[in-house]
């Protein structure tokens, strides 16, 4: 019978795939939150600019907190959206990926923004594409 070189070819295969694994420079990199990103307590943004106008004042009203476990808060009027954060290497850069909201305005915010600066009081970020000017400012409140 065929059978048996058949089953003991098709279980060398599976071994081989099995024992493959897909390395990258990027497999190194926390999924957690980093903590050389100052986020305690609460934030606002302070600006946000978008392709070719200043939306700041959408966010009018928001408070946001970045929580420790990864979480990110977004309240106004008594109402709180949660969603992820989290810092991460990529292209050189480090990035603050945000995902958070399924509708505008918080939706616009769910990026991996390049931080430009950080400190105690301020986070600055842009997106990477050249083509998209797209900055958004956090300022502690």
């Amino acid at each position: 019978m065929k059978v048996f070189p058949l089953a003991a070819m098709m279980m060398f295969l599976l071994i081989g795939f099995s024992a493959c694994t897909n390395s990258s420079s990027d497999d190194n990199q926390p999924d957690t939150p980093s903590t050389t990103l100052t986020t305690t307590g609460q934030w606002r943004v302070s600006y946000y600019f978008d392709k070719d106008k200043d939306e700041t004042s959408d966010f009018n009203g928001y408070t946001f907190s970045f929580l420790d476990n990864g979480v990110l808060e977004a309240s106004r009027n008594g109402s709180t959206t949660a969603g992820t954060w989290k810092v991460i290497s990529d292209d050189g850069h480090q990035k603050l990926v945000i995902v958070i909201g399924s509708a505008k305005p918080l939706i616009d915010l769910s990026d991996d923004w390049i931080i430009i600066e950080r400190s105690d009081s301020r986070i600055k970020l842009r997106d990477d594409n050249d083509e998209h000017l797209e900055e958004l400012h956090f300022s502690a409140i």
